[in-house]
Order: C-alpha cells, then structure tokens, then sequence
C-alpha cells in the first residue's frame, strides 16, 4: 500500500501542480520575499526572538489560509468539482480559526511527546494526521477531528510513517545540500534560501495529498465511514 499511495501522491501532484502553486505561491512569495529582506538587512546576526516575531506571526496567519485551500481543493478534484484558488482562499479564511485552534491543541501534545524521548512525538504526529481532513471536509470539532484521525489511523501507522519519512528525505537533501554550498553572510545564500522555500511551500503539499490517499483508503473500508466529501 505504501508504495502506491507514495505513486498516487506523485501522480496527483504532476497533474496538479499548477493549481496548487496559483494557491500557495500568491501568498508565500511576497511573504518569503519580505522575510528574507528583513531578516538579511534589518535583524542581526545572532538569533534574537524578538526580531523574528514579526516573519513568525505572519506566516503562521497566512499558512492556514492556503493549507486550507490545498485539502479543499484536493477534494474538490476528487469529487469531480474542482474549485479555483479564490474559491481555495475563502474557505481557508472561513475555516481559519478551528484549524489554527486545531494546530494548536495538536502541536502541544507533539511537543509534550517530543519530551518525552521524541517517540511519543512522533507517534502523536501520525495518529493526528487525519485530523485536519476531519475538521475541515465534516467539519468536526477540533478536538473530535483529533480524536476522530486517531481512531482511522490506528491501522495505517506504519504506511504513513513510512510515507513521511520517504517524502522529507526526497525534500529536504537537496535543500540542505545546495545550502551547504554557500557562506551565510552572503546575498547569495539568503537569496538561495528564499527560492528554496518558494519551492518547498509547493512541494510540501505531497505530505497534504500523500496523507489524503491514505485517508480516502481509510475511510473507505467497510469499518470506516464514506468517504469525505466537500461541505
């Protein structure tokens, strides 16, 4: 199963690449663009919180917003009624707060796992994986979207570890090798860095769709409920 679901994922992405950067890249570029200004002329060397605050706050309000539009607009193709990136937008924006209230209570209790020898972690990681598709395409609670994805997973652990660790090696080697390159101090790097983090806000949406194949699989199976559908 994994090995299709990773195939599917990558399937999925070709066809759909450029509908989901019309998502995505209208907010990130200006975004990553702004933070790499600030953060090369503007914040100093060292790392000091109170300089990166404004880049955090801001990307944790956009991101929402077009991880949203991503989930839907996967759906949307699914089932046969694919919607646009402004369509994408304005449910990201009306969803807006449950799904960061959502990513909140889950990012906690991550963290309290990563304490926790780091395995604990990662397993909170898996059994919430599913949560956001809860929360958003039947529109669960946040706290039933969590306990809702970590009942569905609890056979599929082993192929969405599997999945996610395959995908962040395919993503992040190249990213850290290209960085290894360059001096950090130089424009070079920082403007290498921002087009790197162009890209990755892209491709990241593999970890979105590789975990919607395996959430329609899920749910699917006769002891799941039908599959989603759009609200």
């Amino acid at each position: 199963m994994l090995n299709k679901s990773l195939m599917d994922t990558w399937s999925f992405f070709k066809i759909h690449v450029i509908a989901i950067s019309l998502i995505i890249l209208p907010i990130v570029v200006p975004i990553e663009t702004l933070t790499a200004f600030y953060q090369y002329f503007l914040a100093s060397e060292e790392f000091v919180l109170s300089e990166r605050l404004i880049p955090m706050i801001i990307g944790f309000v956009a991101y929402p917003i077009y991880a949203v539009g991503v989930v839907f607009y996967i759906a949307s193709v699914i089932s046969g009624e694919t919607i646009d990136a402004k369509t994408s937008w304005r449910l990201g924006i009306k969803f807006w707060v449950p799904y960061v209230v959502m990513s909140i209570f889950i990012g906690v209790v991550i963290t309290f796992g990563l304490f926790l020898l780091i395995i604990p972690g990662i397993i909170f990681a898996i059994r919430y994986a599913f949560s956001e598709f809860e929360l958003l395409l039947n529109q669960s609670k946040p706290l039933d979207a969590m306990k809702n994805s970590w009942a569905i997973t609890k056979d599929y652990i082993w192929v969405i570890l599997g999945g996610y660790i395959i995908i962040t090696l395919v993503l992040y080697a190249p990213y850290y090798l290209l960085a290894w390159f360059f001096d950090e101090t130089s424009v070079a790097y920082w403007l290498l860095v921002t087009v790197l983090n162009i890209i990755y806000s892209v491709v990241a949406s593999l970890y979105i769709i590789f975990a919607f194949r395996v959430y329609e699989f899920a749910k699917s199976q006769p002891n799941q409920s039908q599959n989603p559908s759009l609200p």
